[in-house]
């Protein structure tokens, strides 16, 4: 962001008449303050503009000189706060041989213990809810002005104004930026390209995290390099980046789970997403509107003549790119689906202008760099139907989607599966759709029957085939010019997506979808909120599970022997679904034990760093580690930290609604096979090598693996924390719930 438009942003705080105030300190930067009156063209092209009616600089170039006044900004109130807030190898085991005897016992359901029918579709993604707040961000700018002298002009870079939070009295935050555009290109590569790749494949020695401490020249809202302070973000593309960059904790930070850490970041990252799209805006601006807006119409956006962020990258799709990168951030992070979508939108309208649906296999410099942003938006666009469980904007198979997939040199198949998936899981949702309408509104099931029938015939040998693969990675391999990881990367989440799709398609004729989880996530129903009075005598209880009321007449496991196997018995609302629930039950622990492995052999990023980037910590402990070269590899991500973090955070999750999918089927198959008395009420399995005792402990185990993978993703986007959290509450209420129905039952 450049320093005009920073100053129109915050210069509005200043108070009185500016000839009133005592003489300002010099300035480093400039003789004069940058004036708030910049006009369009000098906007649009980043320079400092002098205000006046036909500025110096357009008249230099020939241009029509306009000023619009800017929509940003505006008068801040400045007041004193009273007080400031204080702020605060993955396990292995078989499952190749699952007892089908234990699988055949469990209860099934009836339909007069479902009270009603419950949705399969309510919006939301149950994510925590970050949207952007003043109130969050008071603590930051009392922190930057609260030294500052209240006669005095807040200008750039002041002797007297420079510093960061630790100015009053907070704990000084090490926050994660870069001093170029290479070394944001080159982090983009470290972690984001492996499980998001949007830019074309990386040169050699491209793959570096070259990060730098920031700290801050007030009144910029963004933090900047400590060894190059003047540079700033400036493209659409660099700033969406760096939006997604800055939420990684930096190695240095010895508290980078504590209050201030988490919202210094938070805030950073707000600034960039912010000022990423405010670019986008800007570059599509046209001047006529703002004075002729009957020429409007018959013209076209200035051309651009920055240069390009990325070299084999055309100049026109960094807009689509960041749209894209902005989307990703307002789900992950923020935990807002709608403006996920909305910006996925644009970025595919934007794609479709341009024609990179149609390109066909057309072959040239900047091929490859258009089929991926094409089909990387047609991802996002499919993924946010799922988050939001509508039909998506667009047809799946539109046959005018002609381009051809990207190449990855080291798995030329990985593009051609992934996509699968991705069709796949969309259609396994619309599924979804289409039998909450059934039936709510009692409908022909005719179509659900044959629709279900045939997308399991799709889906099967998909998993089968998925099953196959190959995904454990070399510990300290890093993203190269063949893209061998990225492949790897690719195939995981495709398994992930394509056992989801089959837990979607079965989850109902296994479970009823009996919710567990107390609030929204996917399409999965919340549990009910039941108020009760208890009497001041009773133990605290768990949290209210559905699962209790629906299974409280399960039979004992003496009563099993004279039933009939629930093999031959079909599920619940028989006519509308051709399974049993044996079946789909099975189906779904099976690929509930994919999920779980696959989330656990999902690359991690590999940070390397030129020694003279190092941080202090990467010195500290690679220096007795690594014998000395050009570049060294970061074996551990925080080593400064309390809890060290092993690893780095795996980035761009827009598909971690699977894991929930997955902790659902886990949570339920361990509360029935609990509930059913296999298990004593303290939780014990009697019989060492019994069945029951080692179903309980893959389930266990797969729990595990899945909350782990939601607390790395965790470590960088906020509102993914609330998943695990949910899947922790989920747990205990099931348990306490089965010890219930045991003991009643006995």
């Amino acid at each position: 962001m450049d320093p005009g438009a920073a100053a129109e942003a915050y210069n509005d705080s200043s108070k009185g008449d500016p000839q009133s105030k005592p003489a300002r300190p010099s300035r480093k930067k400039f003789a004069v303050p940058p004036v708030k009156l910049a006009c369009l063209e000098c906007r649009a092209s980043r320079t400092r503009c002098d205000g006046k009616t036909e500025c110096s600089k357009c008249i230099n170039k020939g241009k029509t000189c306009v000023y619009t006044q800017s929509k940003r900004g505006g008068s801040r109130i400045r007041r004193r706060r009273v007080s400031t807030e204080s702020g605060e190898g993955s396990p292995k085991f078989n499952n190749t041989d699952l007892n089908q005897c234990v699988l055949s016992v469990l209860p099934e359901l009836e339909e007069g213990t479902f009270a009603a029918p419950l949705s399969l579709v309510a919006p939301g993604g149950g994510l925590k809810q970050l949207d952007f707040s003043l109130d969050d961000t008071q603590f930051i700018l009392d922190s930057i002005f609260a030294n500052n002298p209240e006669g005095l002009d807040s200008g750039y870079e002041t002797p007297g104004h420079t510093g960061t939070l630790s100015d009053a009295g907070q704990r000084e935050v090490p926050i994660r930026v870069y001093s170029s555009d290479e070394d944001i290109l080159g982090a983009y590569y470290t972690f984001i390209h492996p499980f998001f790749p949007i830019l074309p494949a990386p040169e050699p020695g491209q793959v570096t995290d070259n990060h730098d401490i920031g700290i801050r020249r007030a009144p910029d809202a963004i933090l900047v390099s400590k060894s190059a302070p003047d540079f700033e973000p400036s493209s659409p593309l660099s700033l969406a980046i760096s939006a997604s960059l800055v939420l990684i904790p930096s190695p240095d930070d010895k508290d980078p789970s504590g209050t201030e850490s988490l919202h210094l970041r938070r805030e950073q990252a707000q600034a960039f997403a912010q000022s990423a799209f405010e670019s986008i805006e800007i570059e599509s601006e046209l001047i006529e509107s703002g004075i002729q807006p009957g020429e409007a119409l018959s013209s076209d956006p200035l051309p651009l003549s920055r240069k390009p962020f990325h070299s084999k990258n055309p100049l026109e799709n960094e807009s689509i790119i960041a749209l894209i990168m902005l989307s990703t951030y307002e789900y992950a992070q923020r935990g807002n689906v709608t403006k996920m979508r909305n910006r996925a939108g644009q970025a595919i309208n934007a794609a479709i202008n341009l024609g990179l649906h149609g390109k066909g296999d057309e072959d040239g410099y900047y091929s490859e760099a258009n089929r991926r942003v094409w089909w990387m938006a047609y991802i996002i666009v499919c993924q946010g139907s799922i988050l939001s469980n509508s039909t998506p904007p667009i047809l799946l198979y539109d046959p005018r989607f002609t381009t051809t997939g990207p190449t990855f040199a080291g798995d030329p198949g990985a593009w051609a599966v992934f996509l699968q998936s991705q069709q796949a899981i969309t259609s396994a949702t619309q599924f979804a759709i289409d039998l909450d309408a059934t039936l709510r509104q009692g409908s022909d099931t005719t179509a659900i029957w044959d629709r279900m029938l045939e997308l399991e015939a799709i889906l099967e040998p998909l998993t089968v085939a998925a099953d196959t693969w190959t995904l454990a990675t070399t510990p300290h391999l890093g993203v190269d010019s063949s893209e061998k990881v990225v492949g790897q990367a690719l195939r995981g989440i495709a398994r992930i997506k394509l056992n989801s799709a089959r837990i979607k398609l079965h989850r109902y004729c296994a479970f009823s979808d009996v919710p567990v989880f107390s609030k929204k996530h996917c399409d999965l129903p919340p549990t009910p909120k039941i108020s009760t009075t208890l009497p001041t005598s009773s133990a605290p209880k768990a949290p209210p599970c559905g699962c209790s009321s629906t299974f409280h007449t399960l039979p004992s496991p003496s009563d099993m022997t004279t039933q009939s196997s629930p093999s031959g018995t079909l599920c619940l609302n028989y006519t509308v679904l051709p399974y049993t629930s044996h079946y789909s039950a099975n189906i779904c622990l099976k690929s509930a034990f994919a999920i779980a492995m696959s989330f656990a052999a999902l690359p991690y990023p590999v940070a390397r760093s030129s020694s003279k980037h190092r941080s202090q910590s990467q010195i500290q402990t690679q220096d007795h580690t690594h014998p000395q070269g050009p570049t060294q590899i970061q074996p551990e991500f925080s080593f400064s930290s309390p809890i060290p973090l092993a690893y780095p955070p795996r980035m761009i999750p827009i598909f971690a609604c699977c894991a929930m999918q997955s902790s659902y089927v886990l949570i339920m198959l361990s509360y029935k096979t609990r509930a059913m008395g296999f298990a004593t009420t303290n939780g014990d399995v009697g019989g060492k090598d019994s069945a029951a005792q080692r179903m309980l402990g893959q389930l266990g185990e797969s729990l595990k693996m899945v909350t782990e993978a939601l607390k790395n993703y965790s470590i960088a986007y906020e509102a993914l924390g609330g998943m695990s959290d949910q899947i922790d509450i989920a747990l205990r209420s099931v348990s306490a719930a089965a010890a219930e129905v045991g003991e009643a039952r006995w």
